[in-house]
């Protein structure tokens, strides 16, 4: 087992709301950040119609690890400042974690946060230092793209 954090941030110029909406939106990642999210299926939804379970496909490929995990994610929220990933365990002694944590300003422009707590089964000789900053920025960096309109996927659906 190895145990991964990393944290990244950045200022986006988009409305607070937008922001918490968008990382709200679990199911929607792929849509944003193909590279690093390859599925996401809602289980189980909020009153509110929001993602509260979901079952998704993590690509890492960062240094020398490249793997798809394979996580059942539970999802809450603060309304309006944080939504919270945090993987459900198979069983009592399973080992395994896989939480992120996105915090979001209060103000425009907002500030976007990610932090990122795992310890994975990952072969023993792989290093794994920097891994988990390297994934936090990618995420942060796909997040900001779709929130101020420069992905392909953004300038396609405002058309």
């Amino acid at each position: 087992m190895k145990d991964l954090t990393g944290s990244a941030s950045s200022t986006i110029d988009a409305a607070p709301e937008a922001c918490f909406e968008l990382v709200s939106a679990v199911d929607r990642y792929p849509d944003w950040n193909p590279e690093m999210v390859r599925g996401a299926e809602v289980f189980v939804r909020d009153a509110e119609g929001r993602p509260a379970a979901v079952r998704t496909t993590v690509h890492v490929a960062a240094g020398p690890l490249t793997r798809d995990f394979n996580l059942l994610m539970a999802v809450t929220r603060q309304e309006g400042r944080e939504v919270r990933l945090a993987r459900v365990k198979h069983e009592p002694s399973d080992p395994e974690l896989f939480e992120v944590i996105w915090r979001v300003g209060s103000e425009k422009p907002s500030r976007l946060e990610l932090e990122l707590a795992a310890t994975l089964d990952v072969p023993r000789l792989v290093p794994v230092g920097g891994v988990g900053d390297r994934i936090a920025q990618g995420f942060v960096e796909a997040a900001k793209r779709e929130l101020e309109g420069s992905s392909p996927n953004a300038s396609a659906s405002s058309s």
